[in-house]
């Protein structure tokens, strides 16, 4: 069975235990997917960021094409510690990770928050230039918030196939 997943796109709409993990100050868009799911504590939050945007084959295939290149997002090594799938971890607690990533056009932190019974992935998202409004805001975005759904239960899959081990995706082992 797939687990029901929530998407807001309203900044009013995030819960704030959410909104206060971002660090950009200005916030330009947000998305938020919210997966409601059993499994969602039973692993860290570096763990299902790792499982989502490392291992689902949705974005082993084709996530470095819209932020590398048609955004132009300075991403790390894909798979060494600090990073995960090239962004930059820049904050972390119990319950949730900070990732970031930069170019000439934007800045943006993704948060992976674990609760009891959900996962949730939000990318926020400060415009700093014009075009980053037709780049992201009305090109990019609309793609992403169809794909999070999808690579947040690629995720799940993974890490339930890991059986109650470590999931084999990444560095961070």
């Amino acid at each position: 069975m797939t687990s029901p997943i929530d998407v807001v796109t309203d900044m009013g709409r995030v819960p704030e235990a959410m909104r206060s993990l971002q660090a950009l100050g200005r916030v330009d868009y947000v998305d938020l997917s919210t997966m409601h799911t059993a499994e969602a504590s039973k692993r860290s939050a570096e763990e299902w960021a790792r499982a989502v945007l490392e291992g689902g084959r949705s974005v082993r295939r084709f996530g470095f094409i819209p932020w590398r290149v048609l955004l132009g997002l300075r991403l790390g090594p894909s798979y060494a510690p600090g990073y995960v799938h090239g962004w930059n971890v820049t904050g972390r607690g119990e319950s949730w990770i900070r990732l970031a990533a930069s170019s000439w056009l934007m800045a943006c932190n993704a948060v992976i928050r674990v609760e009891d019974g959900q996962v949730s992935a939000a990318l926020f998202v400060r415009y700093d230039n014009l075009l980053a409004r037709i780049y992201w805001g009305r090109l990019l975005s609309g793609v992403h918030r169809r794909l999070m759904p999808v690579i947040l239960h690629q995720g799940e899959q993974l890490l339930a196939g890991a059986r109650g081990g470590r999931p084999s995706v990444g560095a961070g082992r």
